[in-house]
């Protein structure tokens, strides 16, 4: 069968026809190697050399583009979240070289904006968020082209009035002691979280700047009964990573302080999930009151409203049965 007008590449020109693709053009499909592509009964038994070298060069940059590993495309990690005490927050990061990225806020973890923009010089570099002080909560992720950084990082902040509040870290450090996240505070200060098993009350107070038990954790899903020995309202920010994907909270039966897994405000069952059942009954402080607010729940509804949270904000559950407490998030929204 003759193709092309000619059994030989170095006859073919542009504007030559093919039996089934007819006349090509001078680039691009049509040519004789998209003929051999796509009609491969159409050439003879062999190809001379000049069209094997093309079809040749042809795979090997299919082949480039396909065994590209998927860490070497862009693979970003957002590290050392700070927030400094005068409100802006920074972090540090890398993007490989000449990669486009693009830096995305969020106060709710549901709707991200696009902060600043840039192409990587490949080199470690800092993201520093002048605006910050005007958000008691931001949330920070990264893109770069279709990547989105593993993590999602930021800070959580609350005002923390003279005496009693119900408190809760809703992000992920590396130290989360009572010792390292509440550096600075005045002798008297108090951070007694609910032991389960012996259904008390840890009595944990800073003494001559040190407190009682200094290596006391306070991990998201967690709570504390904090108390403030000052007159001042003080302002107070949690500052780490949000946890991701599929996360689980188990509840006992009996008393327990508990806290939203998720950096989110809301109604405690219709917004953050909570596993509420007949017979429970939920006990939320109120700091301008200084006394509890009981929202029991019975016959399937709440028989003095659904109690509202705050971010930062914990809770007393006296639950009739356990249940677990589930969410879902990722870096996407």
């Amino acid at each position: 069968m003759k193709v092309h007008g000619s059994e030989s590449r170095k006859d073919w020109e542009p504007g030559v026809g093919c039996e089934r693709h007819g006349t090509h053009g001078a680039s691009g499909l049509g040519d004789p190697v998209d003929c051999a592509f796509n009609h491969p009964g159409v050439w003879p038994g062999s190809l001379e050399a000049g069209m094997l070298s093309a079809l040749t060069g042809r795979l090997n940059d299919a082949r480039h583009v396909f065994s590209k590993r998927p860490e070497q495309m862009t693979q970003i990690t957002l590290q050392e979240p700070t927030r400094f005490p005068y409100g802006p927050f920074k972090f540090k990061t890398q993007v490989p070289r000449d990669h486009r990225y693009i830096v995305h806020s969020s106060t709710d973890l549901k709707n991200w904006i696009p902060l600043s923009t840039g192409t990587s010089r490949g080199e470690p570099f800092e993201f520093v968020d002048s605006e910050a002080p005007k958000f008691g909560c931001r949330f920070y992720r990264m893109t770069a082209g279709e990547s989105v950084s593993v993590n999602i990082i930021g800070y959580a902040s609350r005002t923390l009035v003279p005496g009693f509040c119900m408190i809760a870290n809703p992000l992920r450090s590396p130290s989360p002691t009572v010792s390292q996240l509440f550096r600075g505070w005045p002798d008297g200060t108090r951070a007694s979280r609910f032991d389960i098993a012996t259904m008390r009350l840890s009595e944990n107070v800073l003494k001559n700047g040190a407190w009682t038990n200094p290596n006391d954790r306070l991990s998201p899903g967690e709570g504390a009964l904090f108390f403030n020995p000052t007159s001042d309202y003080k302002g107070f920010s949690f500052v780490g990573e949000v946890k991701l994907s599929d996360l689980s909270l188990p509840i006992p039966a009996g008393f327990s302080i508990r806290s939203s897994m998720v950096p989110q405000p809301g109604a405690l069952c219709d917004d953050l999930k909570f596993p509420i059942s007949n017979g429970d009954v939920v006990h939320v402080f109120d700091p301008d009151r200084q006394d509890y607010m009981i929202h029991p729940f019975e016959n399937g509804k709440w028989t003095s409203g659904q109690p509202v949270l705050g971010v930062c904000e914990s809770f007393w559950i006296a639950k009739d049965k356990p249940g677990n407490w589930l969410r879902q998030i990722g870096t996407s929204g």
